[in-house]
Protein backbone atom coordinates (compact mmCIF):
# COMPACT_ATOMS: atom_id res chain seq x y z
CA UNK A 1 0.00 0.00 0.00
CA UNK A 2 1.62 3.50 -0.61
CA UNK A 3 1.49 6.51 1.23
CA UNK A 4 -1.38 7.85 -0.40
CA UNK A 5 -3.79 4.54 -0.74
CA UNK A 6 -3.15 4.70 3.15
CA UNK A 7 -3.46 8.50 3.40
CA UNK A 8 -6.82 7.97 2.15
CA UNK A 9 -7.86 4.55 4.07
CA UNK A 10 -7.01 6.74 7.33
CA UNK A 11 -9.38 9.17 6.25
CA UNK A 12 -12.02 6.50 5.12
CA UNK A 13 -11.29 5.17 9.03
CA UNK A 14 -11.95 8.53 10.74
CA UNK A 15 -15.50 8.95 9.10
CA UNK A 16 -16.28 5.30 10.25
CA UNK A 17 -18.41 6.07 13.58
CA UNK A 18 -17.93 1.73 14.46
CA UNK A 19 -14.24 2.10 14.58
CA UNK A 20 -11.59 4.40 16.21
CA UNK A 21 -8.31 4.54 17.94
CA UNK A 22 -8.53 3.35 21.73
CA UNK A 23 -7.25 5.41 24.19
CA UNK A 24 -6.19 4.01 27.29
CA UNK A 25 -6.85 5.74 30.72
CA UNK A 26 -3.26 7.31 30.57
CA UNK A 27 -4.21 8.66 27.86
CA UNK A 28 -2.38 6.71 25.76
CA UNK A 29 -3.60 6.08 22.02
CA UNK A 30 -3.43 3.12 20.40
CA UNK A 31 -2.35 3.51 16.56
CA UNK A 32 -4.07 0.97 15.03
CA UNK A 33 -8.10 1.20 14.73
CA UNK A 34 -10.49 -1.18 16.94
CA UNK A 35 -14.22 -1.57 16.97
CA UNK A 36 -15.35 1.14 19.67
CA UNK A 37 -18.22 0.69 21.98
CA UNK A 38 -20.95 1.58 18.93
CA UNK A 39 -18.97 -0.97 16.79
CA UNK A 40 -19.47 -3.89 19.61
CA UNK A 41 -22.75 -3.49 20.25
CA UNK A 42 -23.58 -3.01 16.37
CA UNK A 43 -21.53 -6.24 15.87
CA UNK A 44 -22.99 -8.39 18.50
CA UNK A 45 -27.20 -7.27 17.51
CA UNK A 46 -25.97 -8.46 13.69
CA UNK A 47 -25.04 -11.51 15.25
CA UNK A 48 -28.13 -11.87 17.33
CA UNK A 49 -29.88 -11.57 14.14
CA UNK A 50 -27.64 -13.98 11.69
CA UNK A 51 -28.83 -16.65 14.40
CA UNK A 52 -32.15 -15.70 15.09
CA UNK A 53 -32.76 -15.90 11.28
CA UNK A 54 -30.89 -19.09 10.70
CA UNK A 55 -32.32 -21.16 13.53
CA UNK A 56 -35.39 -19.09 15.24
CA UNK A 57 -33.17 -18.64 18.62
CA UNK A 58 -33.67 -15.28 20.01
CA UNK A 59 -31.02 -13.66 22.50
CA UNK A 60 -28.47 -16.54 21.58
CA UNK A 61 -25.65 -14.27 22.87
CA UNK A 62 -27.63 -11.74 25.70
CA UNK A 63 -28.71 -15.35 27.45
CA UNK A 64 -24.63 -16.40 27.76
CA UNK A 65 -25.24 -19.14 25.75
CA UNK A 66 -22.36 -19.15 22.93
CA UNK A 67 -21.10 -17.18 20.56
CA UNK A 68 -18.46 -15.28 21.85
CA UNK A 69 -15.52 -17.11 19.60
CA UNK A 70 -17.64 -16.13 16.43
CA UNK A 71 -17.69 -12.60 17.92
CA UNK A 72 -14.26 -12.37 18.68
CA UNK A 73 -13.06 -14.17 14.81
CA UNK A 74 -15.09 -11.28 13.12
CA UNK A 75 -13.42 -8.58 15.65
CA UNK A 76 -9.88 -10.34 14.77
CA UNK A 77 -10.61 -9.87 11.03
CA UNK A 78 -12.71 -6.32 11.48
CA UNK A 79 -9.33 -5.05 12.68
CA UNK A 80 -6.88 -6.49 10.69
CA UNK A 81 -9.11 -5.27 7.24
CA UNK A 82 -9.51 -1.81 9.24
CA UNK A 83 -5.61 -1.65 9.46
CA UNK A 84 -4.46 -2.88 5.89
CA UNK A 85 -3.16 -5.84 7.68
CA UNK A 86 -5.71 -8.27 5.84
CA UNK A 87 -5.85 -8.49 1.57
CA UNK A 88 -9.37 -7.04 -0.02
Amino acid sequence: MNNTTKTMDNKIMANNKYVGHYVDDTGVVDEHYTLNEDGFVELSEDLEAIIEKFTGVEEYFANGVGGAEIREDLMDLIHELVNGEEEV
